[in-house]
């Protein structure tokens, strides 16, 4: 990843528009001065994401997902932040300074061998496929039906029995052994420090990113030898989890139908393909994955699973339709008949019946509660119940008609009433809402974003205003650590953003949005939260002085708590010098709290003055000589 200097980065910014960035993916109204929609990160049934101009913010109230105009992006499209910050560049007409550093050229070469080795590779393969020694693995292609058409659009090939036939091949091109290795297309064993092919006499089926660069390779044996298919480890260009196999040649299908079919495994992407059904893509035999989901949903958030109809299939297919649902898909599973995969059925039937299958496919819920359900009848209490349990995560978020339908789908497979379903399922719900999803979660791996707003005390509201007060004017922090102390937010992540909004502010050119190129993804997403705020008044001083009093208050209410507490644990101490200090200070602070309360500001200054003089009390760091600030 190159270096981009931070003004250059800033100009980014400043020329792309969030609001023209957003709304080709999702749809919004304007609100005030706001524009809101649903967001486009996971299921919203009832609008919460806000984009505010004036900012050039994203913030979603349902998932507490936010950032600029970078952070959209590399959500929305999977981009890294380098890869944002260049395509929003180049939509700007901002070149980029190029990085000349000599780690920078060797990065660069070394990322270029690397594919260069992959198309090598490819190419080797599909010539082999007419060696002599490839016949057997030209049958097995020809025995499954697949056309030359097919074979050419999927460049499959055939690796050769020899341990380094490869390694010789790319050798001879230049290339060193680990290079190969770092490619993934050999191995090194340990106990003999010999390299070998990684795939030998094996059916070789390149993959391909989005883009269309091969990344990746996976083989498949022609005997009984196991592993039956041998993908690719991980590399510097391959990751199964963010990787589709079929998704370069199906981009364009998918867009044309308006759905996209996801199977398991290689041949049941060609064989769709070769059938007509190209809004095909596989897995790659692995469960789906968040970044699989926010992948498939540039193209359509209509989404049908086809796995296997073995017991693996069915535990995949749940754990990628709660994924998908998390992220806001449509999703429906097809169920073929006799345990078949899809290639096998549409082998057997053709396209034609293999469409009515996808249209005749199964909703999440039907899917759910024929498999939570099994093959008997479900009789007892708890049977039900945990039927329910199952499905339900699967309706909560559903509203209307197919809330409705999907109540009423309940009741006819447990045999219970309308009414005893929707009640447990409020239930279901009012506990749900009780639980906190952790925000991050969103960019790491699995998006099961649903989250309730964290609920603020009095102290914690008071400093979310604090903090918007000073990302608008950074000037006023002074007056607030003069006031409080020199860690005024007893909210961590509050304090993170306070103290790099004033390292920020100390360079030319301060504006808050800039604390998200320094910020880690939690501080980013309060970030937003906090920037979408009103600040309740026109004039600053007089709201700051407001909410540093009511901060104090909550300070000297958590020490009177404390010293309570301290009290009770010296009653059988005996300990009287500490007893009656605790006590004088106890006195003190009731003393001010009472003269507050009454509304006498002379009286309660008076007390506020002598327990400065007798005690320092700095953010809950409590000594009993001298002061600091309360």
């Amino acid at each position: 990843m190159g270096f981009i200097p931070d003004e250059i980065i800033e100009t980014v910014r400043l020329r792309s528009d969030i609001l023209h960035v957003v709304s080709r993916h999702v749809q919004l109204k304007k609100k005030g001065k706001n524009y809101t929609g649903s967001c486009p990160f996971h299921d919203d049934r009832t609008p919460s994401f806000t984009v505010t101009p004036d900012k050039q913010i994203f913030h979603c109230f349902g998932c507490n997902v936010g950032g600029d105009v970078f952070k959209f992006l590399m959500l929305k499209e999977g981009l890294t932040f380098f890869e944002a910050v260049k395509t929003l560049a180049e939509q700007a007409g901002i070149v980029l300074p190029a990085d000349d550093s000599p780690a920078a050229h060797k990065r660069d070469a070394r990322r270029e061998s690397l594919k260069q080795i992959n198309n090598l590779a490819k190419d080797f393969f599909i010539k082999n496929l007419q060696h002599y020694e490839a016949a057997a693995a030209r049958n097995y292609l020809q025995g499954r039906g697949l056309s030359p058409e097919v074979l050419e659009r999927f460049q499959i090939g055939f690796a050769l029995p020899g341990w380094q036939t490869l390694l010789e091949y790319l050798g001879k091109k230049g290339f060193q052994q680990q290079d190969i290795v770092e490619a993934g297309l050999a191995v090194i064993k340990a106990e003999t420090g010999r390299t070998y092919d990684r795939f030998r006499n094996r059916v070789m089926f390149p993959i391909w990113d989005a883009a269309g660069r091969v990344v990746g390779f996976g083989g498949r044996v022609l005997d009984d030898t196991l592993p039956k298919y041998l993908n690719s480890p991980e590399t510097a260009f391959f990751s199964k989890s963010r990787t589709l196999y079929g998704l370069y040649q199906a981009r364009q299908h998918i867009r044309e139908k308006g759905y996209v079919v996801v199977v398991e495994g290689y041949m049941d992407v060609i064989t769709a393909h070769q059938y007509g059904a190209a809004n095909t893509v596989a897995s790659l035999g692995t469960a789906l994955t968040v970044e699989h989901g926010r992948i498939l949903m540039n193209y359509s958030r209509n989404v049908i699973i086809a796995y296997d109809a073995d017991a693996a299939g069915v535990a995949a297919t749940i754990r990628g339709l709660d994924i998908l649902q998390d992220l806001g898909c449509e999703v429906s599973v097809v169920s073929v008949p006799d345990g078949k995969d899809p290639d096998d059925y549409l082998r057997r039937y053709g396209v034609e019946p293999w469409e009515e299958l996808i249209r005749r496919a199964s909703s999440l819920i039907e899917y759910k509660l024929r498999h939570a359900a099994g093959k008997g009848n479900v009789r007892t209490v708890a049977e039900k119940l945990e039927v329910m349990r199952q499905v339900f995560p699967s309706l909560a978020s559903k509203g209307g008609v197919e809330r409705e339908e999907g109540l009423k789908k309940i009741t006819r497979a447990l045999n219970l009433s309308w009414e005893t379903v929707a009640g447990e399922l409020k239930r279901f719900e009012e506990n749900l809402s009780k639980k906190w999803t952790d925000p991050d979660k969103i960019v790491k791996n699995t998006h099961t974003i649903i989250r309730k707003e964290e609920k603020f005390d009095a102290r914690g509201k008071s400093e979310s205003v604090l903090l918007r007060l000073v990302l608008e004017d950074p000037s006023l922090a002074e007056t607030i650590r003069s006031e409080i102390g020199e860690v005024p937010f007893k909210n961590h992540n509050y304090q993170r953003i306070f103290k790099n909004c004033l390292e920020l502010y100390n360079k030319p050119g301060y504006r808050p949005e800039g604390l998200f190129n320094i910020l880690d993804n939690d501080d980013q997403n309060l970030l937003s939260h906090i920037l979408t705020l009103d600040i309740p008044g026109e004039n600053p001083i007089k709201i700051l002085k407001s909410y540093i009093d009511s901060i104090n208050r909550c300070i000297r209410q958590e020490r009177r708590e404390e010293i309570l507490e301290e009290i009770r644990d010296l009653e059988k101490s005996g300990n009287s010098a500490i007893y009656n200090d605790l006590l004088r200070e106890l006195v003190l602070l009731k003393g001010i709290d009472e003269a507050e309360k009454a509304g006498d500001q002379d009286r309660a200054a008076g007390f506020l003055n002598e327990y400065k003089k007798l005690f320092n009390f700095n953010n809950g760091n409590h000594l009993r000589e001298g002061r600091d600030s309360i």
